[in-house]
Parts: C-alpha cells; structure tokens; sequence
C-alpha cells in the first residue's frame, strides 16, 4: 500500500514537472509575426530587400531582450506581388500559424486583395509599402500603412513638378496595375492644376522587358518630359532603352524607387540627370537617427558589401521596429490588443515619425533627389 502511494507521488511529481517543463517551454517560445512579400517573380528584388530590413530589425530587438521577455521572428510567405497568391499567403499566416499581426504586402492590388482577409479574420495588417489611396481610403480598423499615399505624394510634387523642375508636356509610362494607375491618375490631377499637362500614359504589365515600342512612341510625341510609375528592374530596363534610343528629355522617377538600384541595373551613364521621389536616403537620415542609421548600414554591408540599403530595407526594419513597439504596449500578444496599440503608435523610425491619421495613415518624411555623376544628390527635401 506505501509502495503504491509513493507511485503515486512519483507520477504526479513526475506530471507536475513535465507541465512546469512545457509551461516553461511556452514561456521562452518566441512571439511569431506574420510577412507577406514577393520572394519571387519580377519584383523579387524589391520584395527581398524589405525582408532583409525586417531580418536586421529581428535582431536588433532580440540583441535587446525581445519583446515582453521573449524573443521574436516571422514567418515570411511569398506572395510574389500577386493578388491571389498574396490571399492564399495571408490565410495560410492567419489559419495555419495563428499569427497575431502581418506586415506586407508590398504591391498595391496585393494589399487590396488581402484586406478584406484581415477584416475578417480580425488579425492587423501593417502596410510597408502599397500607395494606392484606396487602402486607407477604405477605413479598414485592421490595415495601418506607415508608407506614402499616391495623392500625398502627388500634393507634394504640386510645387516641384512643373514650377522647379519644368516638367511642362509630360508622358506617363506606368505598370498596370492599382499602383500604377493610381499614381498616373494622381500626377495627372497635380499638372492640370500648375499648368503642365500628362499628353498621354502607356501602361505595361509588370513582366514586360522590351520597352522600346513605348519609348519610341513617346519620343516621336510632344512630350519633353517623361514620368515612371513602376518596379526598380523595369526603371533600370527603360533608362537603359530611353538612352540607347538617344532620347534627352528629363526622367521623373516616383514612389521612392530607390536610386541606388537603379544606377546598379542600368548604368551610370543611363541614369544620369534622372530625378527620384525618395522616402528615405541612406546618406540622409532624420535628425536624431543618425547612430541607429549607421547601425543598420553596417548590418546590411555585412550581405551586401559596399551596397547602401534602399527604402524597401528601411521600411521593411521600421515595420519590425513599430509591431514590437506595438506588442510591447499592448501587453500581451492578441490580434485585438495589437490594434488597439497600433492606433496610439508615436514612433520616430529611419523612414520618419509614424501616427497614425484617422484613416490609419502615416505619412513618411519624402525629398526630391536628382543622379548628377554618377550619384543620387537631394535637391529638395519635401516632408521632414
């Protein structure tokens, strides 16, 4: 009868110790976020840079003791900058992994598609970088972007576009796609109203490689100007095509396609003399971000030797940065208390301050930046 008492405590203290063990297991499992990017397909090279900004921000927040004591990563699917795989992405985040939050999902038509997802599900979505307008427009309580808005961006060219840059006769040569279009539709509104005029716009799917029918047409047109709305590899392609055709007019490049890649695609000499839309410059950082800037290019020289990180790394470790904020003031780690903490976020990032506007805007700090040999130089700081 004692043997089978002291079995008895031995398999109760052997459960208790076996609970405690997975309780403290629970207790040092790492907070698991959600990312939606295109890992692959045409605009692989964009979507990769925003992963390596969050990869950088993971360990910058774990090097400093995590978030509510644990450590915390993501799971990153591939939604290749397509609608229905960026869906399927979204639901196999919220349905399979039980994640609490989701950054992503970089295009427009993507971010569009996934929303109603997020709403459904009740699961916040932190928009890194689609700009159409509709997103927020929306006034969907889960989705929060931090990145641009094409009619905010359009506002602040009002007074470059056509008064300092003397963009007067304009063809448009955007993808088509929501980004694409929505854009176009914006600069159109902004050059009817300070005297240019957008003659024209030719739309091209995000696949496209042979620019050369487009830009011959243009360069045959009235236009003595020419405006991009499109991905870094198909800016690099068409400045590459636009000199081997010998045209000379003057290149706008909008929505923060970074500069510094589209030098490394086509040429120093194909870019120069362009002009660029930024969001953020690695040589130019918000005041009082200096070090944590610094840091982040030494982290990112560690992949990438002597490469600067472009907007899509900054924004990518800024959306890490602002979720673990986020979860901190939240308290614990529930999809509704997450909202609720992303609605109050105050937050200075490298891309600029983040607060949230009623329709859970935030718009970053933007400048005007121009390739004069060979380099990217600002010529206009727009929003700081």
């Amino acid at each position: 009868m004692k043997r089978r008492i002291l079995l008895c405590f031995m398999v109760a203290g052997l459960t208790g110790l076996l609970s405690f063990g997975q309780a403290a297991a629970q207790d040092k499992a790492p907070i698991v976020i959600g990312a939606v990017q295109p890992l692959t397909g045409p605009v692989s090279i964009d979507g990769l840079s925003v992963v390596q900004g969050i990869k950088i921000a993971l360990e910058k927040v774990n090097a400093g003791g995590g978030v509510l004591g644990k450590p915390i990563s993501a799971n990153i699917e591939d939604g290749k900058g397509d609608p229905v795989e960026s869906v399927n992405a979204v639901e196999k985040l919220i349905r399979r992994d039980k994640v609490p939050a989701i950054i992503g999902c970089w295009a427009s038509s993507a971010t569009l598609a996934a929303m109603p997802i997020v709403k459904r599900n009740q699961v916040p979505l932190l928009v890194e970088t689609s700009t159409a307008p509709m997103i927020t427009d929306q006034k969907n309580e889960w989705v929060f972007r931090f990145t641009s808005h094409n009619d905010i961006d359009g506002a602040l060219m009002e007074q470059y576009l056509v008064p300092k840059l003397g963009f007067k006769k304009v063809a448009y040569l955007a993808v088509n796609n929501d980004w694409g279009r929505s854009m176009a539709n914006a600069v159109t509104k902004i050059m009817d109203k300070t005297g240019g005029k957008v003659l024209f716009v030719e739309y091209a799917s995000a696949a496209e490689t042979n620019f050369t029918p487009m830009l011959t047409r243009i360069k045959s047109s009235e236009a003595d100007s020419m405006i991009l709305t499109t991905s870094i590899q198909s800016v690099g392609m068409i400045l590459k095509q636009f000199r081997e055709l010998g045209m000379k007019m003057n290149v706008f490049v909008t929505s923060a396609i970074p500069a510094e890649k589209v030098i490394d695609i086509a040429g120093k000499e194909a870019s120069e003399g362009a002009y660029f839309f930024n969001r953020y410059v690695a040589y130019a950082p918000p005041k009082g971000k200096e070090e944590e800037n610094r840091k982040l290019i030494e982290a990112y020289h560690k992949t990438y030797p002597g490469k600067a990180p472009d907007m899509y790394v900054a924004f990518g470790y800024d959306a890490v940065l602002i979720m673990a904020d986020a979860i901190k003031r939240a308290g614990e780690v529930k999809a509704d208390k997450i909202r609720a903490a992303l609605e109050k976020t105050d937050f200075l990032g490298l891309t600029g301050r983040v607060k949230f506007d009623e329709n859970h805007h935030s718009q970053p700090r933007v400048s005007i930046s121009q390739v004069r040999s060979g380099n990217p130089v600002i010529v206009y700081q727009l929003k700081d």
